[in-house]
């Protein structure tokens, strides 16, 4: 029979190997009075940092009312269990963490025992799957707005052609004209929209390229874009690894992200343009100088017609995003004050399974 002595050593060892993050703390205003090494590493503070400091000191909470939300839970079950919240380390990095807790008395005084584990990768995959099915809803979509919507378009347009050459509507020309170019305009929207999953033969045309190739190759017209709205361009391109794509489909994802850094900044702000390697992947990465990305809207990029622009499409960046996710790419965005990246990760090519990642839909 294990005695008393020898249960509270072995609660002990338990709490300082385990590998999830563990910690016991007062209740009421949640002062450390002990934590483990995997707490530590997770949140990166050193034990003389924490003992004795609250989760007010330490600014542990990014929401400073969910350890109340938490207490008011235990008092009423008796425990915590899964409760999902965001906690800060101490280099301001995010973590989602799923909280079990147990009261616990030492002393005579009870304490809170509170074990985290870092969701963060699972929550990060997760948003990239419902983004995947998000797209392929909008792939569906798309087949039927092809021919349910264009078809009728294109007979309409053709009709008004038609009327507009006769004789007796000569003097109601430039309405005519006026609702044909109004076509024209819902009619790009439209092939906008249909790139976002396009599934016909010709995107599926993947080549081998640098993809410094590709940014010369569009250099002339980012140019002539940037002095026109007086912007200033810096190139920083250096010699990458060549990867498998689909030469217009990129050109036209650095276009739209280059439109939209220039719409992001006053006149003449400077955008750069970057590619590099990073391990087995070709990063292209786009900066400006703006005022940043609203975090409300940070969370819901490449949603289609999502726009905070007066006249935009929302559809720019819900296309970047759709061919990223055709060359199995993937786009990381950092946003502050002073500006915003959008870093595009291609997959190196890979000789010994050259198409492994290329099954487009």
């Amino acid at each position: 029979m294990c005695t008393a002595q020898s249960l509270n050593d072995l609660f002990i060892k338990a709490f300082k190997s385990n590998p999830c993050s563990m910690a016991i703390s007062e209740i009421t205003e949640g002062k450390y009075i002990e934590v483990n090494d995997a707490l530590l590493h997770t949140l990166g503070f050193s034990k003389d940092e924490v003992i004795g400091k609250t989760t007010t000191d330490l600014d542990i909470f990014v929401d400073i009312t969910k350890r109340q939300e938490a207490i008011q839970i235990m008092r009423k079950k008796g425990y915590l269990r899964d409760f999902e919240t965001r906690v800060r380390g101490k280099n301001n990095q995010i973590i989602n963490g799923s909280f079990n807790a147990e009261f616990i008395t030492i002393e005579g005084k009870t304490y809170l025992l509170t074990v985290m584990n870092d969701i963060t990768a699972k929550k990060q995959l997760e948003q990239e799957v419902l983004h995947v099915e998000k797209l392929n809803l909008i792939g569906q979509l798309s087949a039927g707005i092809s021919h349910e919507v264009r078809n009728p378009m294109t007979t309409v347009r053709g009709c008004l052609q038609l009327l507009m050459k006769k004789p007796e509507y000569s003097q109601h020309r430039e309405y005519f004209q006026l609702m044909i170019n109004e076509l024209d305009k819902a009619n790009l929207i439209l092939s906008d929209f249909l790139l976002i999953m396009k599934s016909d033969p010709f995107y599926s045309k993947y080549s081998l390229k640098c993809l410094n190739e590709i940014i010369n190759s569009i250099q002339p017209l980012i140019e002539a874009n940037s002095l026109e709205n007086h912007h200033q361009i810096l190139y920083n391109i250096t010699d990458t690894p060549k990867i498998m794509i689909n030469e217009k489909e990129i050109c036209q994802m650095i276009f739209n992200f280059v439109l939209n850094g220039f719409d992001a900044m006053p006149s003449g702000g400077i955008l750069s343009i970057k590619t590099f390697r990073q391990d087995n992947q070709v990063v292209l990465a786009i900066q400006d100088h703006g005022s940043g990305i609203d975090k409300t809207v940070l969370s819901k990029l490449g949603t289609p017609f999502l726009t905070t622009k007066d006249k935009g499409t929302g559809l720019g960046l819900a296309v970047c995003y759709g061919i990223a996710h055709r060359h199995k790419a993937k786009i990381k965005v950092s946003t502050g004050s002073q500006g915003t990246t959008f870093q595009v990760y291609f997959p190196i090519y890979n000789i010994d399974r050259p198409f492994h990642h290329l099954k487009t839909n």
